[in-house]
C-alpha cells in the first residue's frame, strides 16, 4: 500500500499553503502533520481525502484501497439513526451472507460454497465474525457506555458526535486512515484506548494532532508545515526537535566560522586594496570572500517555529485558605444527584488537576464552584484576598462574534487597562496588530481561546479555575501555555486531558469518581502507575476479531486452566521474551556502535572546522575546497547516523515494551 502526493500546490488568498510538495507514504507508516494553526494541515489531509482539490499536482491512491476519512456534518436524516446502527451500518452484513451460504448448502452448489467460503474467509480477517461485537467494542473504548448504544445520535452532543463519527471510521476499517484532530471531544480513558488501537494499525495512516504525548506515542514519521519548505523527518516529534536543534547548531557554528573568514578577508582588502605590493593579494582574498557569502547563503538558518512566549503576571498574594467547600451537594431538575455531599480545602500555592471518567461530575464542580452553576446544598467559601479567573469552553459562546478583538478584550478588561497594555498582551497571545479591528466571529476556535486567556492575563488572578484550556490551541501556544501555569505563582485548580499539561503543572491529581475524591499527591505520574495497575480489571467487549463458531455454536464460558497449560503458558512466554532478547540485543550493538561512529565523526568535523580556521590553511585554495568538500559529507553522514540512532531507539522501544508486557502477564 502507497499515497503518492505529486508536485501537488495549493493556495489561499494568494498565499501558498503547499507549493510543489511531493512525498510517498508506504503501509506501516504513522504520519503526524504539525505546526501552527493556518499552515495547511487540515488542508493537506482534505487533498488526501478528494474533498478538496489541489491548484496542481495530483494525489494517487492504489486502486481499491478502502479510505478512512470522518465526515464534516450529519445530515438530518443521519441525525435520527441510533448509535449503534449509524456505526454497524459500514460494516458487511453476515445475515446476508448466511442466507446465500445456506441456500447453497441446500442446492448443493459446490462452486457457490467454495466461492462463498472465500468471502468469509475475506470478511473474518477484516471484519471479525460478528460486526456488532466490533462496533461495540469501538463504542466501549471511545467512552460510550451501553446505555447510550441506542440513543439517536441527535440527543447527542457536539463533542459525542464527534466520538460519534470517529467510532464509525475506525470500525469499518481502512488500507488508508486520516485523522483530524482525533483526541479533540476525548478523555483520557478514550485517548488512552485510540493510541492502542493505533499503534496496531498497519496500513498508512495520516493525522494532524496538538497534543505533544499522543504525537510521540503514534508518530513514525513527521511532516512539519509553516516554516518555509515543508520538513519530512523520520521518528516522533521529540525527535523531530532534538535533530532539528542539533542541525541548527551545527548551521549555526559553521556560519559563525566563515562569517569570521569572510570579516578578516575584508579587512585585509579594505587596508591593501590600494597599494600596489598587495593589491593583487587583496583582489584574491575579495573573489575568496565573495566565494564564502554565496556558501554563507546556503547556511540561513531555518524558519523558526511561531512561538507564543508570555509570563504570567505575580497577582497579589492570596489568603493561606484559598477556598473551603463544606458538603456542597447538587441535583439536575430531574433528581439525578452528581454525589451525595462533598467537602475539601485548597490552600495557597497548590496546583491541583481534577480527573475522572466522563459524568463523574468535573465541569459541573467547577461551575458550582464559580457560581455558574447554583448548587443545591452546602457551602462555598473563598478567601477575602482570593481574585479567582474562570477558563471554559463556553465562554467562547459569550464572546460578541459582531464585535472586534480590541473591542472585546476592551470589555473584558478592568476599565483602568490602557490602550496600549491591551495591545500588547493581545500581542503575546499571537492577536497583534492585524487583530485588533477582526470581527470575533471571524476567528479559529483556538484564536477565540486565546482571547479569553489574554483577558485572563490582564486580570491579575491569584486563583485559577481552568477547564480543558489547551482545548482548540495548537502545539505552539499549548507548550507556552504549559510553560506560563508551571511558572505562575498561585493557585490552580484545572480540569484537562493534555498529559503533557498534567504532568508539567500539575502538583497533586485529584479524582473524582463515586462522588468522592482519591488524592494522589506525587502528581500525574503516581496517577498514571494507578491507573496502569488498574487496567486488568477493566473490563469491556475485546476488539479482537472472533473466529467463526465451528458447528454452529461458540463456547460462552472459557474453561479455567489447568496447572499443565499454565506451565504450558509460562513456558511459551519465556520462550518469547528469549526470542525478544535475541532481536535486542543486535540492535542495541548496532546503535552502540553508531554512538561511537556518531563520536568519530563530530570529532573529526572539529578537526576540519579548526583547520579552516587557520588562515594559512584557508590561503591554501585547493586544500580549502577540499577541506570543504569534507566537511559537508561528515556533516551529511552525522545527520544520516543521527536518523538511524532515532529509527534504532523507536524500534528497540516496542521490543522492550513487548518484552515487559510478557513479564507482566506472569
Amino acid at each position: 500500500m502507497r499515497v503518492s502526493i505529486q508536485n501537488v500546490s495549493k493556495s489561499f488568498g494568494g498565499r501558498d499553503i503547499l507549493a510543489d510538495f511531493s512525498l510517498e507514504i508506504q503501509s506501516g507508516v504513522r504520519l503526524c502533520v504539525c505546526g501552527a494553526n493556518g499552515t495547511g494541515k487540515s488542508t493537506l489531509l482534505r487533498i488526501l481525502a478528494g474533498v478538496d482539490m489541489p491548484d496542481a499536482g495530483r494525489v494517487i491512491l492504489p486502486k481499491g484501497c478502502r479510505l478512512g476519512y470522518v465526515e464534516q456534518e450529519l445530515d438530518e436524516s443521519t441525525l435520527d439513526r441510533e448509535l449503534l446502527d449509524y456505526v454497524v451500518d459500514v460494516l458487511p452484513d453476515w445475515n446476508e451472507f448466511w442466507s446465500s451460504w445456506h441456500e447453497a448448502a441446500e442446492k448443493n452448489d459446490e462452486p457457490s460454497l467454495a466461492r462463498l467460503a472465500v468471502r468469509q474467509a475475506e470478511l473474518e480477517q477484516v471484519y471479525g465474525y460478528n460486526p456488532e461485537h466490533t462496533a461495540k467494542a469501538v463504542l466501549t473504548g471511545l467512552g460510550f457506555a451501553e446505555n447510550k448504544w441506542r440513543r439517536p445520535l441527535r440527543e447527542l452532543s457536539g463533542g459525542w458526535r464527534e466520538r460519534a463519527k470517529l467510532a464509525r471510521i475506525l470500525t469499518a476499517g481502512a488500507d488508508v486512515l486520516l485523522l483530524d484532530e482525533p483526541t479533540n471531544h476525548l478523555d483520557l480513558d478514550a485517548v488512552e484506548w485510540l493510541e492502542s488501537f493505533l499503534t496496531e494499525y498497519q496500513g498508512v495512516l495520516v493525522f494532524v494532532a496538538h497534543d505533544r504525548v499522543f504525537m510521540d506515542k503514534i508518530s513514525t514519521h513527521i511532516l512539519y508545515l509553516g516554516v518555509g519548505k515543508p520538513l519530512f523527518r523520520k521518528g516522533n516529534f521529540t525527535h523531530f526537535i532534538a535533530l532539528q536543534e542539533e542541525m541548527e547548531e551545527q548551521k549555526e557554528r559553521e556560519a559563525a566560522r566563515i562569517q569570521d573568514e569572510i570579516d578578516k578577508k575584508m579587512a585585509f582588502v579594505r587596508r591593501f586594496k590600494y597599494k600596489a605590493t598587495k593589491a593583487r593579494q587583496a583582489g584574491s582574498k575579495q573573489k575568496m570572500a565573495r566565494k564564502l557569502e554565496k556558501e554563507l547563503e546556503g547556511l540561513a538558518p531555518t524558519q523558526k517555529r511561531r512561538e507564543l512566549n508570555f509570563v504570567w503576571p505575580a497577582p497579589p498574594q492570596a489568603d493561606r485558605t484559598v477556598l473551603v467547600v463544606s458538603d456542597l451537594a447538587f441535583h439536575f431538575p430531574d433528581g439525578k444527584k452528581m454525589w451525595e455531599k462533598l467537602s475539601f480545602t485548597i490552600y495557597r500555592g497548590q496546583k491541583i488537576a481534577l480527573v475522572g471518567h466522563n459524568g463523574s461530575g468535573k465541569t459541573t464542580l467547577l461551575r458550582l464552584l464559580t457560581g455558574s452553576l447554583e448548587k443545591t446544598g452546602g457551602t462555598v467559601q473563598m478567601g477575602q484576598l482570593v481574585k479567582m479567573g474562570y477558563f471554559s469552553q463556553h465562554q467562547l459562546e459569550t464572546l460578541n462574534p459582531s464585535g472586534t478583538v480590541l473591542g472585546e478584550i476592551r470589555r473584558l478588561s478592568d476599565p483602568r487597562t490602557t490602550e496600549e497594555e491591551l495591545m500588547s498582551v493581545l500581542g503575546l497571545f499571537l492577536l497583534g496588530q492585524h487583530f485588533f479591528d477582526r470581527n470575533v466571529g471571524t476567528l479559529s476556535g483556538g484564536e477565540k481561546s486565546r482571547l479569553i486567556l489574554a483577558s485572563l492575563f490582564l486580570a491579575r488572578c491569584n486563583f485559577l479555575i481552568l477547564d480543558e484550556p489547551t482545548n482548540h490551541l495548537d502545539l505552539e501556544s499549548r507548550e507556552a501555555l504549559v510553560e506560563a501555569l508551571d511558572n505562575f505563582p498561585g493557585t490552580i485548580l484545572m480540569v484537562a486531558h493534555d498529559r503533557h499539561l498534567l504532568a508539567e503543572v500539575a502538583d497533586e491529581v485529584w479524582q473524582l469518581d463515586a462522588g468522592a475524591f482519591t488524592v494522589y499527591d506525587r502528581g500525574y505520574d503516581q496517577y498514571a502507575e494507578a491507573r496502569k495497575a488498574a487496567l486488568p480489571a477493566a473490563s469491556g467487549p475485546s476488539l479482537k476479531p472472533e473466529a467463526a463458531p465451528e458447528g454452529g455454536l461458540r463456547a460462552a464460558v472459557k474453561p479455567s486452566l489447568s496447572r499443565e497449560e499454565q506451565k504450558r503458558i509460562k513456558r511459551e512466554q519465556a520462550e518469547l521474551r528469549n526470542t525478544l532478547y535475541k532481536e535486542i540485543k543486535p540492535l542495541q550493538e548496532h546503535y552502540a556502535a553508531l554512538e561511537r561512529e556518531l563520536e568519530s565523526v563530530l570529532e573529526k568535523l572539529d578537526a576540519v572546522q579548526t583547520l579552516l580556521a587557520d588562515p594559512e590553511v584557508y590561503a591554501d585554495s585547493p586544500r580549502t575546497t577540499a577541506l570543504l568538500q569534507e566537511f559537508h559529507t561528515l556533516q551529511s553522514s552525522s545527520e544520516t547516523v543521527m536518523e538511524t540512532m532515532g529509527d534504532l531507539e523507536a524500534r528497540i522501544a516496542v521490543l522492550e515494551e513487548k518484552r515487559q508486557a510478557l513479564t507482566d502477564d506472569e
